[in-house]
């Protein structure tokens, strides 16, 4: 098994362990929690994993990273009473 094979069944589990943790209801949360583990594993395989590999996972942290702007500002906007 190579290292990207492994690197995505570990991403796999964090997924449904996040999934089984959070709950299905707290879609946000669940989002937040999938980009923190995809930070954390893109962060740890660096050095071990090809370029290209390395250039679809910073294209999926881009679009957690967007989700967690839209959470955020969605938030604010509750709090300041405009939604």
């Amino acid at each position: 098994m190579t290292f990207s094979q492994k690197l995505a069944g570990s991403m796999t589990l964090w997924s449904v362990l996040a999934l089984l943790l959070i709950g299905p209801r707290n879609l946000e949360l669940y989002g937040i929690s999938i980009l923190i583990g995809l930070l954390i594993c893109r962060e740890l395989s660096t050095s071990y994993v090809k370029p290209q590999i390395g250039e679809r996972m910073d294209l999926m942290i881009y679009v957690g990273v967007l989700f967690f702007i839209v959470v955020v500002a969605r938030r604010v906007l509750t709090i300041l009473g405009f939604l």
